[in-house]
């Protein structure tokens, strides 16, 4: 029986962000790709952090005066750093796929960012092991 490889289930990363990048930026790409988590990358594109649309909806709250300031002005002053996750849980493409469910389900996180060479190539999801079952159940009728 074959093992099932996190590069068997990732999601290739499309959408990245920059240090120095706004959470407006942040938001604005999680809305257009109907995403919820963006890794941050740095100048030679590794991944030094991971804004989740939690952060970004607490950030929204908890910053600036709605009577004086308008938060979506706020948010193109404020970089993704100020609020993303950098203590963040990664895992390689050739890892079983039962190690990264392991490690979402013990850290309750919904997203692991994959790494090859120290570069970000990938991220799983729960919407990844949703469209795993998913299959698994339609062999299963088959």
């Amino acid at each position: 029986m074959h093992m099932t490889l996190v590069k068997d289930i990732m999601t290739p990363a499309v959408e990245v962000l920059q240090v120095g990048d706004s959470i407006d930026l942040a938001a604005r790409l999680m809305k257009a790709g109907r995403i919820r988590h963006l890794p941050v990358v740095d100048g030679q594109q590794r991944l030094v952090g991971l804004v989740t649309h939690r952060k970004l909806l607490s950030a929204w709250l908890s910053h600036g005066d709605p009577t004086h300031e308008r938060s979506r002005d706020l948010a193109r002053e404020v970089p993704v750093e100020m609020v993303m996750e950098s203590d963040v849980i990664t895992v390689w493409p050739e890892a079983p796929a039962s190690e990264v469910a392991g490690l979402m389900e013990t850290h309750k996180i919904g997203c692991v960012p994959v790494l090859s060479a120290g570069q970000v190539v990938g991220i799983v999801t729960e919407a990844d092991f949703v469209k795993l079952a998913r299959k698994m159940f339609e062999r299963e009728e088959a």
